[in-house]
């Protein structure tokens, strides 16, 4: 059709240039041709199936209702303006306005629906039941928020509140699968002398499928500043993100003699000093959620580089990808090898193919993976970068596209069809079309 229309343009300025060359010369075929080009360009965009939605404040997370009916966003400094100071200050704010922007999927396009304030600091990571009744937010200081979809829909939520101590920083939430627990990050959360831990919560609904009593069963303390987790597909692991090795009564972690994943040269931001790396700890859920046993729930420790950030399991679980912020890297550990033997755990790395990857997302029957560059530290732009993962040895870069200022997280429409990008710091929630050919599964 694009092409049609070029066509068609170009034959009228020629007619037109007959008469007026003499005054203009190839000027008009010129602008004509200019004009084709800048229209391939943006059907070029088009096609890219990337569109974007401005969002009322700073958005973290956004998840699809199952039926794809409305989209939940997670959002920050509602009517103000972004905040610059460190996270750990951010999370304990009382002068913010913070809770759920509602989208209405209308046949593709989002259409602004709704508001809910949550009353707390911040609304950070997103996971829905399994039932699709209740969606979970991570929030700040004020620890994890209960909130049942259809109310939020109607505009009549209440959320519940499960705390998780003063200062806790909790950002990211997973529910297991048979949705009787909720595991939180606790960012900055201090117990036994060491910042950083994820909380253990027992979630019982009533005969509607509402929770309203969330019950903090337990704390566990992982490392310095834990940003995120992640369960198994059968939820018998928890896989849990630390940026720093604490200062205070380190444990053992494995991978010493890497020098992929074992560093002392890491800078969190720049001007900052350097500090040791990260590592990813193997939790057995069973053991974690009996008081009697969770001191020995950590199956092992695994050093995974500069600030690793984000976490996503295959569901066969042959490969557990890691962002490595500090890096730009994508890790992918064998999951089996991490308890059996984490010293060789390590399958492969490769590069994000941008600065300071954070949100990953797998897609397309996992044979896809999507990064999301976020550039926090860069007064620019970041990226979405969408690499081929047939074989984790095998990563192949597909299409990069323009994001706005910190793209944070990336999340799948419950359909495969859409992924949510959310740019923190410009406001934007981005939509990213995986039916694009670019991004059709290798033959």
């Amino acid at each position: 059709m694009l092409a049609n229309s070029c066509l068609a343009l170009l034959v009228m300025v020629t007619r037109m240039n007959r008469w007026s060359s003499l005054r203009f010369g190839v000027k008009p075929l010129l602008a004509a041709l200019f004009v084709c080009l800048f229209l391939s360009l943006i059907a070029q965009g088009q096609a890219g199936g990337a569109a974007s939605y401005a969002t009322l404040g700073n958005p973290t997370t956004a998840t699809a209702t199952l039926d794809d009916k409305y989209v939940l966003v997670s959002v920050t400094n509602v009517g103000g303006p972004n905040f610059t100071g460190p996270d750990s200050v951010a999370n304990a704010r009382h002068d913010v306005v913070s809770g759920l922007q509602i989208f209405r999927n209308a046949g593709g396009a989002l259409k602004p629906y709704r508001f809910l304030p949550l009353g707390t600091p911040s609304a950070n990571g997103l996971a829905l039941f399994p039932d699709g009744k209740t969606i979970v937010v991570g929030v700040g200081d004020a620890g994890v928020a209960f909130v049942n979809v259809q109310d939020a829909i109607h505009g009549k939520a209440t959320p519940y509140f499960a705390g998780q101590g003063p200062g806790a920083g909790t950002f990211d939430v997973v529910v297991s699968p048979d949705g009787k627990y909720v595991f939180s990050s606790n960012e900055y959360g201090v117990i036994d002398q060491s910042r950083g831990n994820i909380g253990i919560i027992a979630v019982h609904s009533d005969p509607n499928g509402r929770i309203t009593h969330p019950v903090t069963i337990g704390q566990l303390a992982t490392g310095d500043v834990v940003p995120s987790l992640a369960l198994s597909a059968d939820g018998s692991r928890l896989y849990v993100a630390s940026e720093l090795v604490p200062t205070h009564d380190p444990p053992h972690i494995a991978g010493g003699g890497n020098t992929l994943l074992t560093k002392d040269d890491c800078v969190q931001k720049k001007g900052t000093p350097a500090r040791p790396n990260g590592f990813i700890s193997v939790i057995d859920t069973q053991r974690v959620i009996d008081a009697r046993r969770r001191a020995d729930s950590v199956l092992s420790r695994i050093a995974a580089g500069c600030s690793p950030v984000r976490l996503v399991e295959t569901a066969d679980s042959s490969a557990l990808f890691v962002s490595v912020r500090g890096d730009n890297q994508i890790l992918a550990f064998s999951p089996q090898l991490m308890e059996s033997d984490p010293e060789h755990a390590l399958l492969h790395a490769f590069s994000s193919n941008g600065e300071a990857p954070v949100g990953i997302r797998l897609f397309a029957q996992d044979r896809m993976l999507a990064v999301a560059n976020s550039n926090r530290f860069a007064d620019a732009p970041g990226s979405a970068a969408i690499f081929s993962i047939g074989k984790p040895g095998d990563a192949m870069l597909l299409e990069t596209f323009t994001a706005g200022g910190f793209p944070r997280n990336i999340t799948i429409s419950p359909d495969g069809r859409s992924l949510y990008l959310t740019n923190y710091t410009s406001r934007v929630l981005q939509v990213i079309s995986t039916r694009n050919s670019k991004l059709a599964e290798p033959r």
